[in-house]
């Protein structure tokens, strides 16, 4: 076992650094805890005598190394410390999981801009016959029957982003609800009772029933669209009333 010794100690002598001098230092020590050990058995008495010139040895040949190559020693870099405990702040701070108010916004409460019938329903991209224009379209809405001149709400609160007309469907009025979430209800009366930009409450009118060119022929009604990030839906079912 010392000629093994002797091997590992050339091997690491050839390399220049703190952590091979360190390496001697250890093997050092256990070959000095290996000699107290065979104290105990006299058959042994020889070889501990050997083990402990050895040990002279290499202490006096790990010295030489560590002169030779000007490496200094500093005992508090191999300290061993333990870990620092995170502190009670760091283990319940939960600052990086609060969500912000706008996250926390309840949920948008919807309701039928009008409270009578409905008329056509939303065709879910399926062409469907028009009366007024004699050809299968897409009914991209539903319909709420009216009279002319009654209310019409918006179906939820939010911002109007425009209010336009044209000759198919009559003044739209076109709210932002927030989430993505846009409304656009056609076939109001040239009376604009609201303008752009314009924040409007779940219960605020919007407008009053008019005329829808494009669908004339149907009874008196307001047309909804809505939209869920550009893409067309069906209105009853972001208003929760899907059957």
């Amino acid at each position: 076992m010392i000629d093994e010794n002797k091997k590992s100690i050339k091997k690491m002598l050839k390399s220049n650094g703190l952590y091979f001098a360190l390496g001697l230092t250890v093997l050092a020590a256990g070959i000095v805890g290996m000699s107290a050990l065979n104290t105990k058995n006299p058959s042994s008495v020889s070889e501990n005598t050997t083990a402990k010139r050895e040990t002279v040895t290499i202490y006096r040949n790990l010295t030489e190394e560590i002169e030779k190559n000007n490496v200094e020693i500093n005992i508090e870099d191999f300290t061993v410390k333990p870990p620092e405990e995170p502190s009670t702040a760091a283990v319940f701070d939960n600052s990086a999981e609060s969500v912000s108010e706008k996250e926390e916004t309840a949920e948008i409460e919807f309701h039928v801009p009008l409270k009578n019938a409905m008329g056509k329903d939303y065709s879910m991209g399926v062409p469907v016959f028009s009366e007024t224009m004699k050809d299968y379209r897409t009914h991209n809405g539903v319909d709420f029957k009216g009279v002319k001149g009654e209310s019409v709400s918006t179906v939820a609160e939010g911002t109007v982003i425009s209010v336009t007309k044209d000759s198919l469907n009559g003044n739209t009025v076109t709210v932002d609800h927030g989430n993505g979430i846009i409304s656009a209800v056609s076939g109001l009366a040239d009376e604009a009772l609201v303008g752009e930009g314009t924040y409007v409450y779940s219960d605020t009118i919007i407008g009053v029933v008019g005329e829808m060119p494009v669908e004339a022929q149907d009874d008196s009604h307001i047309h909804l669209e809505m939209r869920v990030n550009g893409e067309l839906v069906d209105p009853l079912e972001i208003m929760g009333l899907a059957e």
